[in-house]
């Protein structure tokens, strides 16, 4: 297993650069580039009053809201303190015993799982990295938990639905779960043709991890929820964490932030122009780029292994992928900012890799 690596710490990068964290530009991690929205910022200031209180244990009224959104049973939901504390409830309360993981993947999926006990089974993407129908070969009666990101972590390529019903559906015969991790799909275009939230209710082995982080600019808060139809995995997922995970503050953001689908529309629209735009640009660039789909963009500059150095020296931070599995020490990933962070960005790439 590979040492565990994030981005998006850009306390531990400033200190070392010696800059402030305002003088730093942070690729590295994948936020809306629109920020934090008025209208939860406002509902965490007006929430301050309630924390003479212990937060709601169920986040019933929170859940009220996601259950609307996603057009979900409430009794299909819980909720934790961001995806990450959700993964790690749901290793140690389902404690499975192999885990198959395609791979590149976030390596919290296994620094989660193996804290737990499991044995990780890797299905190695080929050069396009991309979950082939062969995954179906490895899915076998002793695996217990399949885990798939759509879209991929680091990648932002997009796996079919038609093949994650494949999956589902062989999971199922074999009695086995399938996590799915959609909390980049809200961002991506036509998230309606990949997500598999219509089929909570219909596969009782289907486990779908969601956060409110990336869409609505919220790191720093911690929320995030799962989907299951399951009432024994939401049970375990719930036993395996203190009772009070999620904080009045972030329940207050959580509910805010689906009151107004207005704000995910903009934040939509302002990926996908400014995805295609860093698109264009590195394309032109001598890097073999990926056709991500998310709000970050993913590719190798073969031979290069040092490109986040070479950026440091401009302020900017990207993500160094050589912690994921199946990937070399030449594979970048790059969140997608407002428009003149993004040409900063392109022009220090140019200029690091002697494009003139």
């Amino acid at each position: 297993m590979k040492m565990n690596s994030h981005g998006g710490n850009i306390y531990k990068k400033a200190k070392e650069l010696g800059l402030s964290e305002s003088q730093l530009i942070d690729f590295s991690a994948n936020i809306s580039p629109l920020g934090l929205p008025d209208h939860i910022r406002e509902a965490m200031i007006r929430s301050i009053d309630g924390l003479i209180n212990y937060p709601d244990p169920d986040c019933t009224k929170l859940k009220t809201q996601i259950a609307g959104a996603d057009q979900v049973d409430m009794g299909h939901i819980t909720c934790g303190n961001g995806g990450a504390d959700l993964l790690y409830r749901l290793a140690f309360g389902l404690k499975p015993g192999k885990v198959l993981l395609p791979v590149p993947a976030f390596v919290e999926y296994e620094e989660a799982c193996t804290a737990a006990g499991a044995q990780m089974i890797y299905y190695r993407m080929d050069e396009e990295l991309r979950v082939r129908e062969d995954f179906l070969d490895h899915i076998t009666s002793d695996i217990d938990l399949i885990i798939l990101c759509n879209p991929n972590n680091p990648t932002g390529l997009l796996t079919p639905r038609d093949l994650l019903l494949k999956v589902l559906n062989k999971a199922r015969d074999a009695g086995c779960l399938v996590l799915v991790d959609e909390c980049f799909l809200e961002i991506c275009q036509d998230e309606e043709l990949y997500t598999l939230k219509p089929y909570i209710g219909k596969y009782s082995n289907l486990i779908i991890l969601k956060s409110f982080t990336k869409m609505y600019a919220m790191p720093g808060v911690r929320l995030g929820y799962v989907l299951c139809s399951d009432p024994e995995v939401i049970g375990k997922i719930n036993h395996a964490g203190q009772a009070w995970s999620v904080s009045y503050i972030a329940q207050q953001a959580g509910i805010a932030a689906l009151s107004q689908p207005e704000y995910k529309e903009a934040v939509i629209a302002e990926v996908a122009k400014e995805l295609a735009f860093m698109k264009k640009e590195l394309a032109r660039l001598p890097l073999d780029l990926y056709d991500g789909q998310a709000n970050y963009l993913f590719f190798r500059t073969p031979g290069i292994t040092n490109l986040d150095r070479r950026l440091e020296k401009y302020g900017i931070m990207i993500r160094n992928c050589s912690n994921y599995v199946n990937l070399g020490p030449d594979y970048w990933r790059v969140g997608v900012r407002n428009h003149e962070e993004n040409v900063t960005l392109i022009q220090a790439i140019r200029e690091c890799l002697g494009v003139s």
